[in-house]
C-alpha cells in the first residue's frame, strides 16, 4: 500500500512540476501571489498577527500565531486536555474538520466535499513525518497534509483550532493549485501515543 501511495504521490509530483514549467508564472511569483492573498484575508478578517505563542494558551477570536517552522497560521478555539501527540515517538491522531476554503476567499472556492466534522482522517504524527491514513476517499487529496499538524505541538486531545495552511505545507490538492487554505474548524478527536 505505501508503494502504491508512494508512487501515487510522484505521480502528482511531476504533474506539478510540468504544470509549474508550462505556465509563464514562477514559482517565486506564485509565492508572492500566495503572501498576497493571505495579507488580504488577514485584512479583510481584521487579523491580529502575533509572533509569539501566548504563554497562557489562550487567543482572542481574531488572534492568530504564524509558525515560523510552517508558516502555518494558528488560531486555538480550546486547547484541549493534556493527552498531547509526542514529537519524539509515533502518535496515531485523528482530525475532523467542519469546513475548509481557499484563499482568496469566495463562495466558489469553498470545497464542500466534508459534511460537518463527520468524516475522520488518521494520521501518525512523530519522529518520521509520515501523514498516513485510512480513508478511501477524496479527504486526503484535499486535506492531508503537514500544516495540519502544525498545532499538535501546542495543543492535545479533544482541541480545536482555526489555520491558514499555506501550500507549500499543504495537501496534496494545495500543491498542485498553489493555493493557501483557510480551515474554519479542525479538532484533533483522538491522540494515541
Amino acid at each position: 500500500m505505501r508503494k502504491v501511495l508512494g508512487l501515487i504521490c510522484f505521480i502528482i509530483g511531476l504533474c506539478v512540476v510540468f504544470a509549474a514549467c508550462s505556465s509563464s508564472e514562477t514559482y517565486a511569483d506564485k509565492l508572492k501571489n500566495e503572501r498576497k492573498n493571505i495579507s488580504r484575508f488577514i485584512n479583510e478578517h481584521n487579523i491580529v498577527v502575533l509572533n509569539q505563542y501566548p504563554a497562557s494558551g489562550v487567543f482572542k477570536e481574531n488572534e492568530y500565531f504564524r509558525d515560523p517552522l510552517t508558516g502555518v497560521y494558528i488560531n486555538v478555539i480550546d486547547s484541549g486536555n493534556g493527552n498531547r501527540a509526542s514529537s519524539s515517538k509515533r502518535s496515531e491522531v485523528n482530525v475532523r474538520f467542519w469546513d475548509a476554503m481557499t484563499l482568496p476567499t469566495a463562495d466558489s472556492d469553498t470545497i464542500s466535499n466534508n459534511v460537518a466534522g463527520l468524516q475522520p482522517i488518521s494520521l501518525t504524527y512523530g519522529i518520521v513525518a509520515t501523514y498516513s491514513s485510512s480513508n478511501t476517499n477524496s479527504l486526503d487529496y484535499y486535506y492531508l497534509s503537514t500544516g495540519i499538524t502544525a498545532p499538535l505541538q501546542y495543543v492535545g486531545e479533544n482541541a480545536r483550532v482555526r489555520l491558514i495552511v499555506p501550500f507549500a505545507t499543504g495537501s496534496t490538492y494545495q500543491l498542485a493549485a498553489f493555493k493557501a487554505m483557510y480551515y474554519t474548524q479542525l479538532q484533533y478527536t483522538r491522540i494515541v501515543n
